[in-house]
């Protein structure tokens, strides 16, 4: 009684199966083995099921040939046609390279804000502010671990005691000189920064128009405190870059000299892991030898 039971089970859903999965039509020697198949099942006879399984594909698809001829089988063809994109695709790039690539494209220490701001405006690709102290713990991880990255996300040093900058994001592979920050150095580098993306905004307005766009409020809200920059709505790209060129070139007459001493100091005072991720307090002192 079991195993009738189970038989007719087996058999039903097999049944169901070959009807409404494989054919249009009911096929009697399809039905046949299924109803073979089912019994197998029930019974436990493994390689009966197996021999009847094989017969019952070949016999549907020979079934559905038949009642699919050549000519006739069901099809998507239409004319072309083109299909707008609404929605832009997700970019595959980690938030790691995305800001590596924003900081060696702009090429001076930059905090968060400016980081996310370049690299939407550059891609379109929107970075969570709160996801870079996450990048930073990841970056000296990796570091400890001996990573084999050609290049590590480090902390800015405050050019008197050496310690990170809070905020302040560099590359590992820039001479120390660029990664110091003194009294004067932030300025110099929002300068330089300016510059470069002027640049940038003036070569993307004649190749991409989107991103360009997107980058000249970047450069409008950077040029905003630079003396005779911008002047209303428009952002004159020559008139921006001219502008932060001249207070950079006096600027750095006090700031370059200031950091090459620094560099120096940092030099023979600091490990190479203290010249990359900062030195505690009180390890060195300004003047020190």
């Amino acid at each position: 009684m079991r195993r009738s039971r189970s038989a007719k089970k087996a058999w039903r859903s097999m049944e169901k199966y070959v009807y409404h999965e494989f054919m249009q039509e009911p096929d009697s020697m399809a039905l046949d083995l299924a109803r073979r198949l089912a019994d197998a099942v029930a019974t436990g006879h493994r390689d009966e099921a197996v021999r009847l399984t094989r017969e019952l594909e070949a016999q549907l698809t020979e079934t559905g040939r038949n009642q699919h001829p050549a000519g006739h089988l069901p099809s998507f063809a239409a004319p072309p046609t083109v299909v707008p994109v609404t929605k832009r695709p997700r970019s595959t790039r980690s938030s790691r390279r995305a800001i590596t690539e924003a900081l060696a494209e702009i090429g001076v220490p930059c905090r968060a804000r400016v980081l996310a701001d370049y690299v939407h405006a550059r891609s379109g690709e929107r970075i969570d502010t709160r996801a870079f102290a996450a990048v930073r713990r990841d970056e000296r991880q990796a570091w400890i671990k001996s990573s084999a990255r050609p290049v590590f996300i480090v902390p800015a040093l405050e050019g008197r005691f050496f310690q990170p900058v809070r905020g302040l994001l560099s590359l590992s592979d820039w001479p120390l000189e660029r990664r110091l920050i003194g009294p004067w150095s932030e300025r110099a580098d929002h300068l330089a920064a300016t510059v470069q993306l002027a640049r940038q905004l003036a070569w993307l307005s004649a190749r991409d128009t989107t991103a360009g766009e997107r980058l000249a409020p970047v450069v409008a809200e950077m040029a905003r405190s630079i003396p005779g920059a911008v002047d209303g709505q428009e952002v004159d790209t020559a008139r921006v870059g001219t502008a932060a060129e001249a207070e950079h070139a006096a600027l750095a007459q006090r700031d370059e000299p200031w950091r090459r001493e620094a560099a120096a100091r940092a030099r023979e005072q600091l490990s190479p892991e203290q010249q990359l991720w900062g030195a505690s307090i009180g390890i060195v002192a300004e003047g020190s030898r």
